[in-house]
């Protein structure tokens, strides 16, 4: 494929992914310049952003969760040998003493979902979407973007599903919404 088909192919998945109204976008994107791991419990970047996703998660499934129906949601993550352990241990605690936003983590699956991404089509637009973030963090561009970031999830209009976190004098469109 020529650079201009790929980019047209990326576009169509992300308009298709824009009108989804049943999902939700939930991610932590973290300037390592900004990161203090002493401030963040000595958790890395990635057990910080993996803690809060899974908060947000929680959270959006709690607030959808009625009397009559409870939401249950389940963790998809890319297999990777050396995070998949991790990340098994960090949900047994998040199970048994919740996260650091949340005292008790009881809408989520306890044991997380891993899959080869190359095998499974949602874990790539999910990879998609983290492209769409990044691209737009580190240089603004804003072509997948905009449409990924409509169904970022909101609570009353204001965005709740993704954190930007970086310098207080940020204003790209996830630290202002």
């Amino acid at each position: 494929m020529t650079l201009q088909e790929r980019k047209d192919f990326l576009e169509k998945i992300s308009v298709a992914i824009s009108k989804w109204d049943f999902a939700r976008l939930f991610a932590d994107c973290i300037d390592k310049n900004h990161f203090e791991p002493v401030r963040a419990g000595g958790r890395s970047v990635g057990e910080e952003a993996f803690d809060q996703i899974i908060s947000r998660f929680n959270t959006y499934l709690r607030n959808k969760s009625s009397s009559t129906q409870e939401e249950q949601g389940i963790i998809v993550h890319d297999n990777s040998p050396e995070i998949a352990a991790e990340r098994m241990q960090m949900m047994r605690v998040f199970i048994d003493e919740g996260t650091r936003h949340l005292d008790t983590i009881d809408h989520v699956i306890e044991t997380p979902l891993f899959v080869d991404s190359k095998l499974t089509s949602m874990v790539q637009i999910a990879d998609l979407c983290a492209y769409a973030l990044r691209r737009y963090i580190e240089n603004g561009e804003r072509f997948l973007f905009d449409k990924i970031f409509q169904i970022a999830d909101r609570k009353q209009k204001k965005l709740v599903g993704i954190r930007h976190f970086t310098a207080s004098t940020c204003s790209c469109l996830l630290c202002s919404d």
